[in-house]
């Protein structure tokens, strides 16, 4: 399969089983409802004489070309190119030749065919499926690697490190995120920073305007030359492991959580790391927090919940599961950002999807492993490492607060402890000096083939239900169960 995943409340699934055709399938009651080839729909538009029928007609004056920043490019270009593209197409496009994005169940989708070059792959189609036409294209200038989008906003990611932020209604360009640019300028604030409090750069505010004026001014230059390769070379290319990932809450908050370049370390100082997440608002176009450091690594995985309060991750390495608070709400802490802890297994895993569920109680990831783990967020024991609430035992802090309290407790060596007790004393102490060996497991599983690659999605209308759809062409329906278990195959389908 080129391209398998649910739209945003998992009524529908996208399937892309060749190079050249899409479906869409309900998937309850489940069935094909939608089916466009994209090789011969090119054929439809132009013909050898100029002219087109009356229906094509309608739809290319309902068709508009909207460009960003691209000129219009020469038949030599366009030829010299996919000679040079198809020496490299097959590296590039091994996790799919589409970019596709539902808007729920609506007749709208956006589809971008990577796989017909790197010029093909900078356009994005907004097609009615119902009419079967193209409501419009967008051209941009570097190629399309991530799309997704909401009843309000839509957010389009490059291969340049570059969000475009669109208003939905109306394909309004709202705002456009330059990742890398943000990075540099960070990097240089606080190389400008470090040197005014070392005390090398002295003098009156004139001169230390004019030095960071210069700092800017020569990283500009370096971007734009090409003289830095950490600069230029980085691109968010499908051949590279380090890339930008992008989650839009499915609210009309429409908060997007995208993964941001850290500052490069002392004796790594090219290095490149995405270690943080930024929160933006996409509604009011301004950012509203930055998670600092949210994995010892790359974050590989993101996820956001319905109504963007909470935010899912997961580092390029697999075993931890993090959940955090957005910090939309107006009642947030900083202190204390992180809400949850998962351990998914001590195995290192390539998770490749984060899914919650509409509730918020529970969050879904998949990866390369034989095994779908869900995990629930509203359970008592999944509290985080030090809080010992509701563990029903005492430690220090607690013997300490109820003998402030109470004088007559006596000391600790007058209170009788059970040997039980002791144990988990210090089983706990144990537990808590090596880290992550006190985070919480799966509520529940699926196994399936690990030869294949799956999606998962949570349905609105069954909140006691997860689909599975898998490369090898299967859909199946599972059960989630009441206590800790395995999750019961109740149905099974095939995409034909």
């Amino acid at each position: 399969m080129k391209v398998l995943q649910f739209n945003q409340d998992a009524t529908c699934c996208v399937v892309a089983a060749s190079s050249h055709q899409i479906s869409i399938f309900n998937c309850d009651p489940f069935g094909k409802c939608f089916e466009i080839d994209t090789k011969n729909s090119k054929k439809k538009t132009s013909n050898n004489n100029g002219s087109a029928s009356n229906s094509e007609s309608r739809n290319n004056e309902e068709s508009i070309l909207i460009t960003n920043g691209s000129r219009d490019r020469t038949d030599a270009e366009e030829e010299e190119d996919n000679e040079d593209n198809a020496l490299v197409t097959g590296n590039i496009l091994k996790e799919g030749e589409f970019v596709i994005e539902m808007l729920f169940s609506t007749s709208l989708i956006a589809i971008a065919d990577r796989g017909q070059g790197l010029n093909k792959g900078k356009k994005l189609k907004i097609v009615n499926t119902k009419r079967k036409s193209t409501i419009c294209e967008i051209v941009f200038p570097h190629e399309i690697v991530d799309v997704v989008m909401n009843r309000k906003r839509m957010c389009v990611l490059l291969e340049s490190d570059q969000i475009f932020i669109y208003d939905i209604s109306c394909m309004k360009p709202l705002e456009t995120i330059d990742l890398w640019e943000d990075h540099y300028k960070r990097s240089q604030a606080n190389s400008f920073s470090n040197a005014s409090n070392t005390g090398t750069l002295e003098g009156d505010s004139a001169n230390l305007n004019r030095v960071a004026t210069n700092l800017l001014a020569n990283a500009t230059q370096k971007s734009v030359n090409g003289s830095n390769p950490s600069v230029r070379t980085r691109r968010n290319s499908l051949r590279s492991k380090i890339r930008p990932r992008m989650v839009l809450s499915n609210d009309d908050r429409s908060i997007l959580c995208f993964t941001a370049y850290s500052s490069p370390k002392k004796n790594k100082p090219n290095s490149e790391a995405l270690y943080d997440v930024v929160i933006y608002d996409t509604l009011n176009v301004t950012p509203v927090n930055y998670l600092n450091s949210v994995h010892k690594g790359n974050v590989a995985c993101l996820a956001v919940s319905h109504d963007g309060k909470l935010l899912a991750t997961a580092s390029d390495k697999g075993t931890i599961i993090r959940v955090f608070h957005t910090g939309v709400d107006s009642d947030y802490m900083s202190s204390r950002s992180l809400f949850k802890e998962f351990r998914r297994g001590t195995r290192l895993c390539n998770l490749y999807q984060l899914a919650f569920d509409k509730s918020m109680t529970m969050i879904g990831c998949v990866g390369d492993t034989d095994t779908i783990h869900l995990f629930k967020l509203d359970d008592a024991s999944n509290s985080l490492p030090g809080d010992n609430s509701s563990n029903g035992h005492w430690n220090e802090e607690e013997y300490i607060l109820a003998s402030n309290s109470n004088p007559s407790m006596g000391t600790p060596k007058e209170i009788p402890l059970s040997k039980p007790r002791i144990a988990n004393y210090f089983s706990k102490k144990i537990k808590s000096s090596i880290p992550n060996q006190n985070l919480s497991r799966n509520f529940a599983y699926i196994t399936v083939n690990e030869s294949n690659r799956s999606c998962l999605g949570f349905p609105d209308e069954f909140p006691n239900q997860v689909y599975i759809a898998s490369d090898d062409g299967t859909f199946s329906i599972y059960s989630i169960p009441s206590k800790p278990g395995e999750c019961v195959l109740t149905k099974n389908n095939k995409f034909t």
